[in-house]
């Protein structure tokens, strides 16, 4: 993962500024570009007929009172007006969780930036989750942030031991030395239902102790100071959360299967279901 251009995706709610605060922020630590792009949503039957006719549904005109509109927005509720005029703006039209992903990968996106913000199980399935399907189509990482997240400096990485499970581990590494950020990686073991306490704290098991060795090779691969595997036993979920919680992580990184249904997530895989109850911001990196 080298950021060399970071996309912040906003729809002008508190969690969209943050998620431009943060884009910048980034940026300024690894000398990376940053563009904003807001996406006007159209309904998808209008945008389909006008491609089959060959036609842009929206034309350059209509797309300068958006740009306008969100220079505005950057100028009153971001930053002084004088940054403004060093971002690349974006504008798109159709639907977010597509058009977004549609944008970066046109674009050579490294890093997607964008808010995370809390719904009820009833409206996101009356609303959707735009977060959730971004990093479901996504190919590059997706950096989902809450209107109160700072500057990240520690980062959490959670692995499930497997080989597929050290490409995550590969990229928040990168992604820590490039802004100067420290990592903790962990992993959980299954624990047997009604496992008495003195074997809860026993040695901890063979993919685990293998992991160890992996996570030492791969910080120092990446020059990063050498931190202990932390290894806790129970749910994964629980875990997870309760280490981000104790470490007072900035942001929490994970891997996350592409495709799949949209939906409630607290239903859906670990990782959907940790990305909505991390207490910190979350990383996706695309498996």
């Amino acid at each position: 993962m080298q950021l060399q251009h970071i996309v912040a995706a906003t729809d002008e709610s508190d969690a969209g500024r943050q998620a431009v605060r943060t884009a910048l922020d980034l940026a300024s630590r690894c000398s990376a570009r940053v563009t904003v792009l807001r996406v006007v949503a159209v309904e998808a039957a209008p945008r389909l007929a006008g491609m089959a006719q060959g036609m842009s549904v929206r034309a350059a005109r209509d797309e300068e009172p958006e740009l306008e509109r969100l220079r505005r927005w950057l100028d009153a509720g971001v930053f002084a007006g004088e940054q403004v005029d060093r971002l690349q703006l974006g504008i798109a039209f159709g639907i977010p969780g597509i058009e977004i992903c549609r944008y970066a990968e046109r674009n050579a996106c490294d890093l997607l930036v964008l808010g995370r913000k809390r719904h009820s199980p009833m409206m996101r399935l009356l609303l959707g989750d735009t977060a959730d399907a971004v990093a479901r189509r996504s190919r590059s990482p997706s950096l989902l942030v809450q209107h109160h997240t700072g500057s990240i400096r520690k980062v959490l990485v959670a692995l499930d031991g497997s080989d597929r499970g050290l490409i995550v581990l590969d990229q928040a590494c990168e992604f820590a030395a490039q802004v100067e950020a420290g990592v903790q990686a962990m992993t959980v073991e299954a624990s047997p239902a009604n496992e008495p306490l003195h074997l809860a704290a026993s040695l901890p098991l063979a993919r685990s102790t293998s992991l160890q060795g992996r996570v030492r090779s791969t910080l120092s691969r990446h020059g990063l100071p050498d931190t202990p595997l932390v290894i806790r036993r129970g749910d994964i979920l629980e875990r997870v959360i309760g280490e981000a919680q104790e470490i007072a992580a900035d942001l929490l990184v994970t891997g996350y299967h592409r495709g799949g249904p949209p939906g409630v997530l607290e239903a859906g895989s670990t990782a959907r279901r940790m990305a909505h109850a991390a207490p910190c911001a979350v990383m996706t990196i695309p498996l």
